[in-house]
């Protein structure tokens, strides 16, 4: 294993308005060890099965592509990312 795969990666929020042409404009940007990796956007029209959740809208660098699940809270969706990116180095 590598000494980086033991190193927690920093993951920051920063809060952002995105313009999803929708009600869902509540974003946030997700920053790993300082590297924009994706851009998450609460579900905020009632007609989502979910409304409240979090959606990542746009998957950056290594998390271009990747399908993303829907997250209850940022709480899950911080930890989804941080196991996604973990021994990643920046």
């Amino acid at each position: 294993m590598a000494a980086q795969d033991n190193v927690e990666p920093l993951v920051v929020l920063q809060p952002i308005s995105v313009d999803t042409r929708s009600p869902d404009q509540t974003g946030m940007l997700v920053l790993v060890n300082g590297l924009l990796v994706a851009v998450l956007v609460r579900l905020d029209a009632p007609e989502h099965e979910r409304p409240g959740a979090w959606f990542m809208e746009v998957g950056l660098g290594r998390l271009a592509g990747v399908r993303a699940p829907t997250f209850d809270t940022l709480e899950e969706a911080t930890r989804w990312m941080r196991r996604r990116v973990r021994g990643y180095a920046c």
